[in-house]
């Protein structure tokens, strides 16, 4: 996203692709919400596996609560949204190379140049403006100095299944809460089909007794899907929002999950990366005409998400310290808050504080948390 911006600004882009093929490995639930797509792009259909119209969360003790939610979000095929994209890119005159990763920064006062390993070859490529969306493991931001480092406390360890021959309501996403599920974080159903889902766990390390979260996704997997087929797995590390780390060092800007730009409490990224991505690319090219300064981008992006970032932020360290009874507390707060069980809108920020000042036990169990 950030490429196709820069480009469709006016700038010359080169876009540095690590992998040999884009849109690969698939290392995400694949899930976003409406909104957070379509303020960055117009989505194509071929890029759509399923529309969402929902959720349900379900608690420690099998209670579950179902809001619905027309059209709240979709289900990406990442391989093709990601190829999409750099199709886009390459259609405002984007130059990719794929197989190309930076394995060193040239600098002086800022980043004259990155090395490429391109077929063996160190190859020298030169920019203005650099920009690093490397994920959550960023060689880039910290060659060029950022501290990168991530603590226990601050990130999940995510496992998930593709998988068959399940019987699911295509329409609603699934969440369920429990330290006996996942400690410190939960487990999903994302489907792609009424027989086909993205199903996952992520937990927190330093909650998880040692088990990773493989184990614990083998046990949910057990006892909610026994006669699935697992067709892909993947494996990795969410990072939560660190607002501390700096989106701007010289003329290097970072994006998306190498910002740490991630929403704590359920670990989604994708419109983070994709709207931090276009707003730094626009960035970039104002600053190639000389209209514009690198810290415009930080401030537009918290301008628009910082407040939402901040409640997660806050919410995710509630959560991470949760005990089974205070997941089903929270869970009957949610279900006398949507009587109707339908909505056309959801602030999270407002709902997060509505639910608390209006829950006596919740303000109390907040407090309590935050005390420990």
């Amino acid at each position: 996203m950030a490429a196709h911006a820069a480009a469709a600004n006016g700038a010359s882009v080169v876009l540095l692709e690590k992998h040999a093929a884009i849109g690969l490995p698939v290392c995400c639930a694949e899930g976003i919400t409406t909104f957070g797509l379509e303020r960055v792009v117009e989505p194509k259909s071929e890029w759509i596996a399923n529309v969402i119209e929902g959720a349900t969360i379900v608690g420690p003790d099998s209670r579950s609560v179902t809001v619905y939610h027309p059209k709240a979000g979709y289900i990406l095929d990442r391989e093709i949204f990601d190829n999409g994209l750099a199709e886009m890119a390459a259609d405002v005159g984007v130059d990719i190379i794929k197989s190309a990763p930076v394995v060193g920064l040239e600098k002086r006062e800022t980043i004259q140049a990155v090395i490429v390993d391109i077929n063996g070859a160190r190859i020298r490529v030169e920019g203005r403006i650099f920009i690093a969306a490397d994920g959550v493991e960023s060689r880039v931001a910290h060659m060029a100095g950022i501290d990168t480092t991530v603590s226990l406390q601050n990130i999940d360890s995510a496992c998930q299944y593709l998988v068959d021959n399940i019987k699911i309501d295509r329409e609603l996403i699934t969440i369920f809460i429990g330290n006996e599920i996942a400690p410190g974080g939960y487990a999903w159903v994302f489907p792609k089909s009424a027989e086909r889902a993205n199903v996952g766990v992520s937990i927190c390390p330093a909650r998880s007794g040692g088990q990773n979260a493989r184990g614990y996704l083998d046990k949910f997997m057990a006892r909610q899907f026994p006669e699935s087929r697992i067709l892909k797995t993947m494996v990795g590390g969410v990072p939560k929002f660190n607002r501390s780390m700096p989106l701007t060092v010289g003329n290097l800007m970072v994006v998306g999950d190498a910002a740490r730009l991630v929403d704590s409490l359920t670990g989604a990224g994708i419109s983070n990366a994709l709207l931090s991505g276009k707003i730094a690319g626009e960035v970039a090219a104002g600053y190639i005409r000389g209209e514009a300064d690198l810290p415009e981008y930080p401030r537009r992006f918290m301008q628009l998400k910082s407040r939402e970032l901040n409640a997660y932020s806050m919410c995710g360290s509630i959560f991470v310290r949760a005990d089974d009874g205070d997941f089903c507390r929270i869970l009957e707060a949610l279900d006398s808050f949507f009587p109707e069980r339908k909505v056309r809108e959801v602030n999270v920020p407002d709902i997060i504080l509505r639910l608390v000042f209006r829950n006596p036990d919740l303000l109390k169990m907040a407090r309590h948390l935050i005390a420990r």
